[in-house]
């Protein structure tokens, strides 16, 4: 299993690029496509994928953001080369115009309301373990409500991936209300052992050299501190909180 930290003992969301790397780079991530569809993924982070998809061997993927479809397509078809029998979910406010072919389920849903979509396709029966990606709208209520809702219905040892902090170094924080790193650092002052850190995964080709930094996050086996919020002054006190930053 891929080395994690406590998401309570919160690391700096820096990440290894310089703004000069990430502004080319950006612009080669936001042009990518898979089977023609566009895909938008960070090659790096593809790279993480590969590897995470073979380690934990999801048989759920589910998709927080559909865009064109291009990652759900790219999910399923590794899951596919890989053998895992995995069901490929992916929800969005709307479903892709043009759909790629295959067997990926594309349904409606609200990142603010998963719970709707849920149940009415009963998705909380889909097979274990799941491995779910937070790709959405990127705001601080979006990322911190995928982060609430997974809390409650991720079993332990599964992953949920927060996608794209790297907004903040490309100045675009502000414009998200601080994004996904806002998020998970507040989520984590609130639930400091809910989720792990999987360092693994952030760090594998140096420290946060991904487009997700301190975003692969791998459930915590229940603990009595689980059920009940910290208590956030106490835990801020004489330290100042990770935000992030842009």
């Amino acid at each position: 299993m891929a080395e994690a930290v406590a998401g309570g003992d919160m690391r700096p969301f820096q990440t290894a690029f310089s703004r000069e790397f990430l502004e080319a780079y950006q612009r080669g991530s936001l042009s990518y496509t898979y089977k023609g569809v566009p895909c938008l993924k960070s090659p790096i982070d593809l790279a993480i994928y590969l590897s995470l998809l073979w380690n934990e061997k999801p048989r759920t993927i589910l998709e927080i953001g559909s865009k064109e479809g291009g990652s759900a397509l790219l999910f399923h078809d590794v899951a596919a080369a890989f053998e895992l029998g995995a069901t490929v979910v992916s929800i969005d406010l709307e479903k892709p115009a043009n759909p790629p072919p295959g067997d990926v389920r594309f349904l409606e849903g609200d990142v603010t309301n998963l719970d709707a979509v849920f149940e009415e396709h009963g998705l909380f029966s889909l097979p274990r373990p799941w491995l779910v990606v937070e790709d959405s709208a990127h705001t601080y209520s979006a990322c911190l409500a995928a982060l609430e809702f997974f809390r409650r219905h991720l079993r332990p040892g599964e992953l949920l991936v927060i996608e794209d902090g790297v907004l903040a170094e490309l100045g675009l924080s502000e414009d998200y209300d601080g994004g996904p790193n806002r998020a998970i650092a507040d989520f984590f002052v609130r639930w400091p052992r809910a989720f792990e850190v999987v360092t693994g995964y952030c760090d594998m080709f140096g420290t946060n050299a991904t487009y997700n930094p301190n975003g692969y996050l791998r459930r915590s086996p229940p603990a009595s501190s689980d059920s009940t919020p910290s208590d956030p002054e106490r835990r801020t006190a004489g330290r100042r909180r990770p935000h992030a930053r842009g």
